[in-house]
């Protein structure tokens, strides 16, 4: 189907995104890259405006996953092997699978964001919107910088998504550099991850000094936002009180600083998904598209048996779970994002659905997820007032669906009912193609 310029969605059910009821027999119109106005649908009777009945169909803003890692690369065992610019020419496909399951707006921490932002700026080349980090700043042996890395050949120059800083200095000249890049957030890790044994979750990976270098430092940029990966609600607390704009992982969370969380604004980003099926998603699964002797110390082995990483069980999975019922309750601002990172493990679009079923599963309402996904993550990449909801003034960022998802958001993983997806006004995909 061919839009004009100028053109309505006619006789839809139009999801804002402020979580409230469905609107039904609506028009939307749209006027370039942005929404003119959303009406009742009796209201449309310009003659010469473009209009398209789609009767029994949904209309939602375009939904936005704020923890990406688009690699390039298909899993672990390939990262220290791939070519920068055949990583860069990967992670332009693995953007197209995320904006494939409804994902027009993407927080990416890489390398290889900081490259495709520009690219889908070009007219023509179609992709979701991305607000980049760069890569992330982690101290020399902290996550994402174990010396398994070495063991795959992997240097710090094919590191796409980290960048070792150690001590105030080195972190202050990291920071200019990756915003001189074109960052437009910046991220780091607290903490540990739970990879080895001096990796584990609450693992300290930055002291509370140069955890307030760098917010000091990327806010001496106007509007810049700090992203930290805490799985420690003490550190978090320092985090927050620094001026980290967001939180990523439930286990960075507690009651006892949701009050901190409440009275700074601080998104909270759970990656429930990840966390709880740490153990299928990532060890199981992930352990065959590994050597067995070339595991190092990222897996902990015994006799050859794989076993399990520090803090996975099944107390930590039910903590995770009470956590983030908690912050649902207390009304947090809760942001979704999925953290994927490998398209073996973590199929990109398709993942990002399944922590958005997840946290449906844990203890959102469908609504809630939505609105999670869109207009709170929004304000998560900083953009709440041009994107998040279906309103006068907004990016025309927008989906088509075929079927209700504030019953299911399982919805998002069947291809055939995203009908339509809209990037700035202009038909991105129709029924699962690309347009070009």
């Amino acid at each position: 189907m061919r839009f004009e310029e100028r053109f309505a969605l006619m006789n839809v059910s139009v999801i804002d995104g402020n979580g409230g009821d469905i609107i039904n027999d609506a028009a939307v119109v749209i006027n370039g890259k942005k929404i003119e106005k959303v009406c009742p649908a009796l209201e449309v009777t310009e003659p010469e405006l473009q209009k398209i009945d789609l009767k029994g169909k949904y209309v939602m803003p375009g939904l936005i996953d704020a923890h990406v890692h688009l690699t390039g690369v298909p899993d672990f065992k390939y990262w220290g092997l791939v070519e920068p610019a055949a990583a860069q020419a990967n992670s332009y496909t693995q953007a197209l699978k995320m904006l494939k399951h409804g994902f027009t707006g993407i927080r990416d921490i890489s390398e290889n964001g900081l490259f495709l932002k520009r690219a889908f700026r070009v007219p023509g080349v179609i992709g979701p919107r991305i607000v980049a980090c760069g890569r992330g700043l982690n101290r020399t042996g902290g996550h994402c910088d174990g010396i398994h890395f070495d063991e795959f050949g992997f240097e710090d120059r094919v590191n796409f998504i980290a960048r070792r800083a150690d001590g105030e200095d080195e972190i202050r000249t990291a920071i200019r550099s990756i915003i001189r890049q074109g960052a437009d957030q910046i991220k780091f890790w607290a903490t540990g991850g739970g990879h080895n044994m001096i990796d584990r979750f609450r693992d300290v990976h930055y002291t509370r000094e140069e955890i307030t270098a760098i917010c000091k430092e990327a806010k001496l940029i106007d509007g810049m936002r700090v992203v930290a990966h805490c799985e420690d609600p003490d550190l978090s607390a320092h985090c927050i009180e620094a001026g980290t704009d967001s939180i990523e992982h439930a286990d960075g969370y507690s009651p006892e600083i949701a009050d901190l969380m409440l009275e700074h604004g601080t998104y909270y980003i759970p990656t429930m998904r990840l966390l709880v099926n740490w153990q299928s998603d990532y060890m199981d699964e992930g352990l065959q598209h590994f050597e067995q002797d070339k595991l190092g110390p990222f897996f902990q082995m015994n006799d050859g048996e794989l076993v399990d990483p520090p803090d996975v069980t099944e107390d930590f999975n039910r903590m995770i779970i009470e956590l983030f019922q908690d912050a649902v309750d207390r009304g947090i601002r809760i942001g979704m994002g999925s953290d994927t990172i490998w398209e073996n493990m973590t199929p990109y679009g398709e993942y990002s659905v399944l922590e958005m079923m997840s946290m449906q599963k844990y203890g959102m309402t469908a609504k809630q997820v939505i609105t999670a996904a869109t207009k709170t993550n929004a304000g998560v990449l900083g953009l709440e007032d041009v994107l998040g909801t279906v309103e006068e003034g907004k990016y025309a960022d927008l989906l088509v669906l075929g079927k209700d998802p504030t019953r299911d958001v399982g919805v998002f993983r069947e291809d055939d009912l995203i009908e339509y997806i809209f990037r700035d006004g202009k038909l991105a995909m129709d029924h699962g193609m690309l347009k070009v």
